[in-house]
Protein backbone atom coordinates (compact mmCIF):
# COMPACT_ATOMS: atom_id res chain seq x y z
CA UNK A 1 0.00 0.00 0.00
CA UNK A 2 1.20 3.49 -0.83
CA UNK A 3 1.08 6.52 1.44
CA UNK A 4 1.46 10.18 0.70
CA UNK A 5 3.98 12.44 2.36
CA UNK A 6 4.46 16.17 2.52
CA UNK A 7 8.11 17.18 2.59
CA UNK A 8 9.36 20.69 3.25
CA UNK A 9 12.90 21.88 2.65
CA UNK A 10 14.63 25.23 3.15
CA UNK A 11 18.31 26.06 2.91
CA UNK A 12 21.25 26.70 0.59
CA UNK A 13 20.89 25.60 -3.02
CA UNK A 14 23.59 23.81 -5.00
CA UNK A 15 23.82 22.23 -8.45
CA UNK A 16 21.83 19.04 -9.00
CA UNK A 17 20.18 19.22 -5.57
CA UNK A 18 16.58 18.80 -6.76
CA UNK A 19 17.66 16.08 -9.19
CA UNK A 20 19.31 14.16 -6.33
CA UNK A 21 16.25 14.44 -4.08
CA UNK A 22 13.92 13.30 -6.87
CA UNK A 23 16.25 10.40 -7.71
CA UNK A 24 16.24 9.20 -4.09
CA UNK A 25 12.44 9.23 -4.12
CA UNK A 26 12.31 7.34 -7.41
CA UNK A 27 14.84 4.71 -6.27
CA UNK A 28 12.54 3.92 -3.34
CA UNK A 29 9.48 3.53 -5.57
CA UNK A 30 8.11 6.99 -4.89
CA UNK A 31 6.88 9.65 -7.25
CA UNK A 32 6.51 13.37 -6.77
CA UNK A 33 2.85 14.25 -7.21
CA UNK A 34 3.20 17.99 -6.66
CA UNK A 35 6.21 20.19 -6.01
CA UNK A 36 6.54 23.90 -5.40
CA UNK A 37 10.18 24.91 -5.31
CA UNK A 38 11.53 28.45 -5.31
CA UNK A 39 15.08 29.75 -5.49
CA UNK A 40 16.18 33.18 -4.30
CA UNK A 41 19.74 34.40 -3.72
CA UNK A 42 21.23 30.87 -3.71
CA UNK A 43 18.62 29.71 -1.20
CA UNK A 44 15.90 27.17 -1.89
CA UNK A 45 12.54 26.54 -0.31
CA UNK A 46 10.27 23.73 -1.34
CA UNK A 47 7.11 21.82 -0.64
CA UNK A 48 6.87 18.36 -2.16
CA UNK A 49 4.01 15.85 -2.11
CA UNK A 50 5.27 12.30 -2.59
CA UNK A 51 3.39 9.04 -3.17
CA UNK A 52 5.54 6.13 -1.95
CA UNK A 53 5.19 2.52 -0.78
CA UNK A 54 4.60 2.42 2.97
CA UNK A 55 7.64 0.12 3.39
CA UNK A 56 9.90 2.85 1.92
CA UNK A 57 8.83 5.75 4.14
CA UNK A 58 11.59 5.32 6.73
CA UNK A 59 14.25 5.02 4.02
CA UNK A 60 13.00 8.18 2.28
CA UNK A 61 13.06 10.11 5.55
CA UNK A 62 16.63 8.89 6.09
CA UNK A 63 17.64 10.02 2.58
CA UNK A 64 16.20 13.52 3.05
CA UNK A 65 17.81 13.76 6.49
CA UNK A 66 21.19 13.27 4.79
CA UNK A 67 20.77 16.95 3.83
CA UNK A 68 20.53 18.60 7.28
CA UNK A 69 21.32 22.01 5.79
CA UNK A 70 17.88 21.82 4.11
CA UNK A 71 16.07 21.36 7.43
CA UNK A 72 13.87 18.63 5.89
CA UNK A 73 10.54 17.84 7.48
CA UNK A 74 8.65 14.76 6.32
CA UNK A 75 5.02 14.30 7.37
CA UNK A 76 2.58 11.58 6.46
CA UNK A 77 -0.65 12.94 5.02
CA UNK A 78 -3.69 11.46 6.75
CA UNK A 79 -6.27 9.92 4.44
CA UNK A 80 -8.70 12.74 3.67
CA UNK A 81 -12.35 12.57 4.45
CA UNK A 82 -14.53 12.46 1.38
CA UNK A 83 -14.61 15.79 -0.40
CA UNK A 84 -17.62 14.96 -2.57
CA UNK A 85 -19.55 17.80 -0.94
CA UNK A 86 -16.80 20.36 -1.58
CA UNK A 87 -16.42 22.53 -4.67
CA UNK A 88 -13.24 24.32 -5.77
CA UNK A 89 -13.31 28.04 -6.49
CA UNK A 90 -10.67 30.62 -7.36
CA UNK A 91 -10.88 34.10 -5.91
CA UNK A 92 -9.16 37.30 -6.94
CA UNK A 93 -9.21 40.09 -4.40
CA UNK A 94 -8.13 43.71 -4.78
CA UNK A 95 -8.32 46.32 -2.03
CA UNK A 96 -6.57 49.18 -0.31
CA UNK A 97 -3.94 47.63 1.92
CA UNK A 98 -4.15 47.72 5.68
CA UNK A 99 -2.84 45.76 8.63
CA UNK A 100 -4.84 42.60 9.29
CA UNK A 101 -6.47 42.29 5.87
CA UNK A 102 -5.21 38.72 5.30
CA UNK A 103 -6.39 37.72 8.76
CA UNK A 104 -9.84 39.16 8.09
CA UNK A 105 -10.17 37.41 4.72
CA UNK A 106 -9.09 34.03 6.07
CA UNK A 107 -11.37 34.41 9.12
CA UNK A 108 -14.40 35.11 6.91
CA UNK A 109 -13.65 32.11 4.69
CA UNK A 110 -13.17 29.89 7.74
CA UNK A 111 -16.50 31.06 9.20
CA UNK A 112 -18.20 30.10 5.92
CA UNK A 113 -16.71 26.59 6.04
CA UNK A 114 -14.26 27.18 3.18
CA UNK A 115 -10.77 25.69 3.25
CA UNK A 116 -7.87 27.60 1.71
CA UNK A 117 -5.91 25.38 -0.65
CA UNK A 118 -3.60 28.10 -1.95
CA UNK A 119 -3.13 31.77 -1.20
CA UNK A 120 -0.74 34.17 -2.81
CA UNK A 121 -0.78 37.87 -2.06
CA UNK A 122 1.33 40.95 -2.64
CA UNK A 123 1.23 44.66 -2.12
CA UNK A 124 1.97 47.45 -4.55
CA UNK A 125 2.91 50.91 -3.29
CA UNK A 126 1.59 53.93 -5.15
CA UNK A 127 3.67 56.80 -3.69
CA UNK A 128 2.13 59.38 -6.03
CA UNK A 129 -1.28 58.56 -4.53
CA UNK A 130 0.03 57.99 -1.02
CA UNK A 131 -1.44 54.50 -0.70
CA UNK A 132 -0.70 50.82 -1.09
CA UNK A 133 -2.88 48.30 -2.90
CA UNK A 134 -3.39 44.71 -1.80
CA UNK A 135 -3.84 41.86 -4.30
CA UNK A 136 -4.59 38.22 -3.49
CA UNK A 137 -5.37 35.08 -5.44
CA UNK A 138 -6.85 32.17 -3.56
CA UNK A 139 -7.95 28.68 -4.36
CA UNK A 140 -10.52 27.38 -1.91
CA UNK A 141 -12.71 24.36 -1.37
CA UNK A 142 -16.14 25.30 -0.07
CA UNK A 143 -19.29 23.39 0.80
CA UNK A 144 -21.43 22.82 -2.30
CA UNK A 145 -24.37 24.57 -0.65
CA UNK A 146 -22.41 27.80 0.02
CA UNK A 147 -24.06 30.74 -1.71
CA UNK A 148 -21.26 32.41 -3.72
CA UNK A 149 -22.96 35.81 -3.76
CA UNK A 150 -23.17 35.76 0.05
CA UNK A 151 -19.50 34.77 0.24
CA UNK A 152 -18.57 37.63 -2.08
CA UNK A 153 -20.62 40.10 -0.02
CA UNK A 154 -19.12 38.86 3.25
CA UNK A 155 -15.59 39.30 1.90
CA UNK A 156 -16.35 42.76 0.55
CA UNK A 157 -17.49 43.81 4.03
CA UNK A 158 -13.92 43.30 5.26
CA UNK A 159 -12.68 46.44 3.52
CA UNK A 160 -14.33 49.40 1.88
CA UNK A 161 -13.70 49.35 -1.89
CA UNK A 162 -12.65 45.66 -1.83
CA UNK A 163 -13.27 43.92 -5.13
CA UNK A 164 -13.80 40.15 -5.06
CA UNK A 165 -13.96 38.13 -8.26
CA UNK A 166 -15.05 34.50 -7.99
CA UNK A 167 -14.01 32.12 -10.75
CA UNK A 168 -15.79 28.81 -10.40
Amino acid sequence: MNVQLTITIAGPDRPQLINQLAAHSHELGGKWLVSKIHRLDNQIVGLIKVDIPEASVAALKQEFNRYPELQPRVLEIPQPATSADLVSHKLKIEADDRAGIVSDITHILDDLGAEIIHIENHRVGLPELGRTLFFAELEIEAPRELNLEQMQEALQQAEEQMRVHIIS
